[in-house]
Protein backbone atom coordinates (compact mmCIF):
# COMPACT_ATOMS: atom_id res chain seq x y z
CA UNK A 1 0.00 0.00 0.00
CA UNK A 2 2.87 2.16 1.37
CA UNK A 3 4.44 1.30 -2.83
CA UNK A 4 1.07 2.36 -4.72
CA UNK A 5 1.19 5.85 -2.65
CA UNK A 6 4.92 6.22 -3.12
CA UNK A 7 4.23 5.95 -7.22
CA UNK A 8 1.65 7.70 -7.30
CA UNK A 9 2.93 10.68 -5.48
CA UNK A 10 5.87 10.52 -7.89
CA UNK A 11 3.46 10.27 -11.26
CA UNK A 12 2.50 14.10 -9.73
CA UNK A 13 5.87 15.03 -8.88
CA UNK A 14 8.16 14.19 -11.94
CA UNK A 15 5.46 16.03 -14.60
CA UNK A 16 6.43 19.12 -12.16
CA UNK A 17 10.11 18.70 -12.43
CA UNK A 18 10.43 18.00 -15.98
CA UNK A 19 8.42 21.35 -16.80
CA UNK A 20 10.96 23.03 -14.51
CA UNK A 21 13.98 21.86 -16.29
CA UNK A 22 12.28 22.85 -19.30
CA UNK A 23 11.89 26.24 -18.23
CA UNK A 24 15.42 26.11 -16.89
CA UNK A 25 16.48 25.02 -20.51
CA UNK A 26 14.33 27.75 -21.98
CA UNK A 27 15.74 30.73 -19.38
CA UNK A 28 19.26 29.74 -20.37
CA UNK A 29 18.07 29.93 -23.95
CA UNK A 30 16.65 33.43 -23.40
CA UNK A 31 19.65 34.64 -21.50
CA UNK A 32 21.94 33.91 -24.48
CA UNK A 33 19.51 35.56 -26.72
CA UNK A 34 19.21 38.38 -24.97
CA UNK A 35 22.79 38.13 -24.52
CA UNK A 36 23.49 38.07 -28.35
CA UNK A 37 20.89 41.14 -28.90
CA UNK A 38 22.81 43.23 -27.01
CA UNK A 39 26.01 42.46 -28.35
CA UNK A 40 24.20 43.19 -31.94
CA UNK A 41 22.58 45.71 -31.06
CA UNK A 42 25.92 47.46 -29.35
CA UNK A 43 28.66 46.67 -32.37
CA UNK A 44 29.94 48.96 -34.62
CA UNK A 45 30.88 47.08 -37.73
CA UNK A 46 28.61 45.04 -39.84
CA UNK A 47 30.48 41.80 -39.10
CA UNK A 48 29.81 41.81 -35.24
CA UNK A 49 26.22 42.81 -35.67
CA UNK A 50 25.45 39.82 -38.23
CA UNK A 51 27.76 37.01 -36.44
CA UNK A 52 26.06 38.02 -32.89
CA UNK A 53 22.40 38.21 -34.76
CA UNK A 54 22.95 34.90 -36.24
CA UNK A 55 23.36 34.15 -32.73
CA UNK A 56 20.63 35.73 -31.44
CA UNK A 57 17.98 34.30 -33.78
CA UNK A 58 18.89 30.51 -33.52
CA UNK A 59 18.62 31.15 -29.27
CA UNK A 60 15.36 32.98 -29.47
CA UNK A 61 13.95 30.12 -32.36
CA UNK A 62 15.33 27.61 -29.41
CA UNK A 63 13.49 29.78 -25.88
CA UNK A 64 10.23 29.61 -28.61
CA UNK A 65 9.62 25.76 -29.32
CA UNK A 66 11.16 25.66 -25.17
CA UNK A 67 8.11 27.87 -24.31
CA UNK A 68 5.69 26.04 -26.37
CA UNK A 69 6.65 23.46 -24.90
CA UNK A 70 5.93 24.60 -21.18
CA UNK A 71 2.35 26.19 -22.62
CA UNK A 72 3.70 29.44 -21.63
CA UNK A 73 1.73 31.33 -24.84
CA UNK A 74 3.22 34.89 -23.73
CA UNK A 75 6.90 33.84 -23.76
CA UNK A 76 6.51 31.63 -26.82
CA UNK A 77 4.81 34.74 -28.69
CA UNK A 78 7.71 37.29 -27.56
CA UNK A 79 10.24 35.15 -28.32
CA UNK A 80 8.71 34.71 -31.63
CA UNK A 81 8.67 38.58 -32.26
CA UNK A 82 12.22 38.81 -31.08
CA UNK A 83 13.36 36.43 -33.51
CA UNK A 84 11.71 38.11 -36.65
CA UNK A 85 13.13 41.81 -35.22
CA UNK A 86 16.35 39.97 -35.54
CA UNK A 87 15.99 38.53 -38.50
CA UNK A 88 14.60 41.84 -39.85
CA UNK A 89 18.01 43.99 -38.32
CA UNK A 90 19.72 41.81 -40.91
CA UNK A 91 17.89 42.64 -44.06
CA UNK A 92 18.20 46.53 -43.47
CA UNK A 93 19.96 49.02 -46.10
CA UNK A 94 21.13 51.00 -43.39
CA UNK A 95 23.21 50.59 -40.45
CA UNK A 96 20.69 52.58 -38.26
CA UNK A 97 17.59 50.95 -39.16
CA UNK A 98 19.54 47.95 -38.62
CA UNK A 99 20.22 48.63 -34.79
CA UNK A 100 17.00 49.98 -34.43
CA UNK A 101 15.65 46.34 -34.91
CA UNK A 102 17.93 44.91 -33.13
CA UNK A 103 17.12 47.40 -30.33
CA UNK A 104 13.66 46.17 -30.08
CA UNK A 105 14.51 42.27 -30.33
CA UNK A 106 16.97 43.02 -27.52
CA UNK A 107 14.58 45.25 -25.39
CA UNK A 108 12.19 41.60 -26.40
CA UNK A 109 14.53 39.60 -25.08
CA UNK A 110 14.76 41.18 -21.40
CA UNK A 111 11.01 41.21 -21.82
CA UNK A 112 11.42 37.83 -22.13
CA UNK A 113 13.41 36.39 -19.36
CA UNK A 114 10.63 38.28 -16.74
CA UNK A 115 7.61 36.35 -18.80
CA UNK A 116 9.34 32.95 -18.27
CA UNK A 117 10.41 34.06 -15.03
CA UNK A 118 7.36 34.73 -14.01
CA UNK A 119 5.88 31.12 -15.80
CA UNK A 120 8.26 29.43 -13.96
CA UNK A 121 7.10 30.40 -10.95
CA UNK A 122 3.82 29.61 -11.35
CA UNK A 123 3.83 26.41 -13.33
CA UNK A 124 0.40 24.93 -14.54
CA UNK A 125 -1.41 28.23 -13.95
CA UNK A 126 0.25 30.50 -16.07
CA UNK A 127 -2.54 32.89 -17.05
CA UNK A 128 -2.10 36.48 -15.66
CA UNK A 129 -3.08 39.43 -17.08
CA UNK A 130 -1.54 41.89 -19.81
CA UNK A 131 -0.36 45.41 -18.62
CA UNK A 132 -0.76 46.04 -22.10
CA UNK A 133 -3.29 44.92 -24.60
CA UNK A 134 -1.92 43.51 -27.73
CA UNK A 135 -3.56 45.96 -29.95
CA UNK A 136 -1.87 48.43 -27.97
CA UNK A 137 1.54 47.31 -28.07
CA UNK A 138 1.19 46.62 -31.46
CA UNK A 139 0.28 50.47 -31.96
CA UNK A 140 3.03 51.24 -29.85
CA UNK A 141 5.59 49.22 -32.06
CA UNK A 142 4.00 51.00 -35.14
CA UNK A 143 4.56 54.39 -33.39
CA UNK A 144 8.08 53.22 -33.16
CA UNK A 145 8.67 52.16 -36.69
CA UNK A 146 6.99 55.29 -38.11
CA UNK A 147 8.84 57.66 -35.50
CA UNK A 148 12.42 56.00 -36.73
CA UNK A 149 10.74 56.90 -40.61
CA UNK A 150 9.93 59.81 -40.15
CA UNK A 151 13.02 61.00 -38.51
CA UNK A 152 14.47 59.64 -41.79
CA UNK A 153 12.26 61.33 -43.89
CA UNK A 154 13.39 64.94 -41.64
CA UNK A 155 16.77 63.94 -42.39
CA UNK A 156 16.67 63.23 -46.16
CA UNK A 157 14.08 66.05 -46.69
CA UNK A 158 16.75 68.47 -44.79
CA UNK A 159 19.47 67.42 -47.11
CA UNK A 160 17.37 67.63 -50.10
CA UNK A 161 17.22 71.08 -48.66
CA UNK A 162 20.80 72.11 -48.13
CA UNK A 163 21.72 70.44 -51.95
CA UNK A 164 18.96 72.51 -53.50
CA UNK A 165 19.95 76.05 -51.25
CA UNK A 166 23.67 75.04 -52.42
CA UNK A 167 22.70 74.36 -56.49
CA UNK A 168 21.04 77.90 -56.00
CA UNK A 169 23.97 79.11 -54.68
CA UNK A 170 25.86 77.50 -57.53
CA UNK A 171 23.20 79.08 -60.46
CA UNK A 172 23.28 82.47 -59.12
CA UNK A 173 27.40 82.26 -59.61
CA UNK A 174 26.87 80.85 -62.90
CA UNK A 175 24.23 83.64 -63.77
CA UNK A 176 26.48 86.24 -62.52
CA UNK A 177 29.92 84.82 -64.70
CA UNK A 178 27.64 84.76 -67.92
CA UNK A 179 26.06 88.64 -67.09
CA UNK A 180 29.64 89.38 -66.60
CA UNK A 181 30.63 87.54 -69.68
CA UNK A 182 28.24 88.97 -71.98
CA UNK A 183 28.74 92.47 -70.45
CA UNK A 184 32.57 92.12 -71.57
CA UNK A 185 31.47 91.03 -74.98
CA UNK A 186 29.19 94.12 -75.47
CA UNK A 187 32.12 95.74 -74.34
CA UNK A 188 34.39 94.29 -77.01
CA UNK A 189 32.02 94.42 -80.13
CA UNK A 190 31.32 98.39 -78.80
CA UNK A 191 35.34 98.78 -78.55
CA UNK A 192 35.52 96.79 -82.06
CA UNK A 193 32.76 98.54 -84.07
CA UNK A 194 34.18 102.15 -82.84
CA UNK A 195 37.30 100.50 -84.21
CA UNK A 196 36.27 99.52 -87.41
CA UNK A 197 34.24 102.46 -87.87
CA UNK A 198 37.58 104.57 -87.57
CA UNK A 199 39.18 101.73 -89.47
CA UNK A 200 36.99 102.29 -92.66
CA UNK A 201 37.90 106.40 -92.09
CA UNK A 202 41.32 105.81 -92.00
CA UNK A 203 41.04 103.31 -95.58
CA UNK A 204 38.84 106.05 -97.33
CA UNK A 205 41.18 108.92 -96.48
CA UNK A 206 44.33 106.89 -97.07
CA UNK A 207 43.32 105.13 -100.55
CA UNK A 208 42.25 108.66 -101.90
CA UNK A 209 45.53 110.39 -100.31
CA UNK A 210 47.51 107.56 -102.19
CA UNK A 211 45.32 108.18 -105.52
CA UNK A 212 46.06 111.80 -105.47
CA UNK A 213 49.77 110.99 -104.86
CA UNK A 214 50.07 108.73 -107.82
CA UNK A 215 48.30 110.92 -110.08
CA UNK A 216 50.92 113.65 -109.15
CA UNK A 217 53.85 111.35 -109.75
CA UNK A 218 52.37 110.55 -112.85
CA UNK A 219 51.80 113.79 -113.84
CA UNK A 220 55.51 114.88 -112.64
CA UNK A 221 56.54 111.32 -114.51
CA UNK A 222 55.18 112.99 -117.85
CA UNK A 223 56.42 116.90 -117.20
CA UNK A 224 59.80 115.33 -116.92
CA UNK A 225 60.00 112.68 -119.82
CA UNK A 226 57.30 112.86 -122.13
CA UNK A 227 57.88 109.38 -123.61
CA UNK A 228 57.88 107.67 -119.30
CA UNK A 229 55.06 105.91 -118.40
CA UNK A 230 54.13 105.43 -114.84
CA UNK A 231 53.60 102.28 -113.72
CA UNK A 232 50.04 102.58 -111.74
CA UNK A 233 49.90 100.13 -108.02
CA UNK A 234 46.87 100.30 -107.23
CA UNK A 235 47.24 97.40 -104.80
CA UNK A 236 46.50 99.74 -101.97
CA UNK A 237 42.63 99.94 -103.23
CA UNK A 238 41.19 97.28 -100.56
CA UNK A 239 37.26 95.95 -99.26
CA UNK A 240 35.85 96.95 -96.20
CA UNK A 241 35.28 93.32 -94.99
CA UNK A 242 39.73 93.03 -95.19
CA UNK A 243 39.44 95.12 -92.29
CA UNK A 244 37.26 93.01 -89.91
CA UNK A 245 40.55 90.83 -90.06
CA UNK A 246 42.93 93.52 -88.59
CA UNK A 247 43.49 96.00 -86.08
CA UNK A 248 43.50 99.66 -86.20
CA UNK A 249 47.35 99.99 -86.22
CA UNK A 250 47.38 96.86 -88.80
CA UNK A 251 45.26 99.16 -91.05
CA UNK A 252 47.46 102.21 -90.56
CA UNK A 253 50.97 100.06 -91.07
CA UNK A 254 49.42 98.41 -94.33
CA UNK A 255 48.69 102.18 -95.94
CA UNK A 256 52.17 103.42 -94.62
CA UNK A 257 54.08 100.37 -96.74
CA UNK A 258 51.51 101.11 -99.87
CA UNK A 259 52.81 104.78 -99.63
CA UNK A 260 56.32 104.12 -99.04
CA UNK A 261 56.24 101.18 -102.11
CA UNK A 262 54.91 103.94 -104.38
CA UNK A 263 57.06 106.73 -103.68
CA UNK A 264 60.13 104.26 -104.01
CA UNK A 265 58.85 103.31 -107.53
CA UNK A 266 58.58 106.98 -108.49
CA UNK A 267 62.06 107.17 -106.98
CA UNK A 268 63.64 104.27 -108.94
CA UNK A 269 62.05 106.00 -112.11
CA UNK A 270 63.16 109.47 -111.53
CA UNK A 271 66.66 107.49 -111.40
CA UNK A 272 66.74 106.77 -114.61
CA UNK A 273 65.39 109.67 -116.09
CA UNK A 274 68.88 111.30 -114.62
CA UNK A 275 70.55 108.41 -115.83
CA UNK A 276 69.77 108.61 -119.65
CA UNK A 277 70.29 112.87 -118.81
CA UNK A 278 73.96 111.55 -117.90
Amino acid sequence: MKKIAFILFLSCFIPKINAQNVYDDALTAASYAYSHSKKAHGSNNVYHTQEYADKAIEAFEKVENLANQCGCKKANETAYQAKVDMQSSLEQDTYERSRFFAKRAKELGSKLLEELTFCQANVGDYAYNEEVSIEEENEIEEENVMAEISHEVSSKQKELEEKRHQLEIEQRELEQQIAEQNRQKAEFEARRAAELKEQTLIKSKAENALKKLENALQELSVVLNEESTFESQADYLRSENELKNESLDDTKTFYVNRAKELTQTAMQQFASFNMVEN
